[in-house]
């Protein structure tokens, strides 16, 4: 079995001995104390270290919703998809506009079209719609998003 503080770099708290709290009551400063066996995880060293073991996100996911005008803003939209990015349109405020949600939904389709990618509806109104980007994956029988080099962690599900 894996012990998880030594997995972290923190001390093991079974191993650690009791320091007796005699004269401490009173103190009501927050916060590490002197002697004390504990971290400080909001020090400059266990973010460095944070940032080093983590690795940068190349994708993101983008939300869009219509504008004041009830208009779709999609440009540039194309080279984010292109890119590996995934777009989430939210048409929810259109709810009240049948015919400019639909309007925005041909144009989420359109482009979905152009970009050789499909638009997949997330809720029973099609209201919020999603383009998964260039080399994204979309298992539509188990409903799992991810990479391709992400499938060897899903099949070892």
């Amino acid at each position: 079995m894996v012990n998880l503080f030594r997995l972290l770099g923190l001390p093991n708290p079974s191993n650690t001995p009791k320091v007796s709290r005699s004269g401490r009551e009173g103190q009501s400063e927050p916060g590490p104390r002197p002697g004390n066996r504990f971290h400080d995880l909001g020090e400059s060293r266990w973010a460095d270290r944070t940032e080093r073991v983590t690795d940068r996100p190349i994708r993101r996911v983008i939300y869009m919703q219509p504008d004041d005008l009830h208009r779709l803003q999609m440009d540039g939209i194309e080279g984010n998809l292109s890119m590996g990015d995934m777009v989430i349109f939210d048409l929810t405020t259109l709810n009240h506009m049948p015919s400019q949600q639909s309007v925005c939904s041909r144009r989420v389709q359109d482009l979905g079209n152009r970009s050789g990618l499909p638009v997949f509806s997330l809720n029973e109104d099609d209201t919020m719609l999603m383009v998964a980007g260039a080399m994204m994956r979309v298992d539509t029988h188990k409903h799992r998003l991810g990479s391709p080099a992400l499938d060897r962690a899903i099949q070892n599900d």
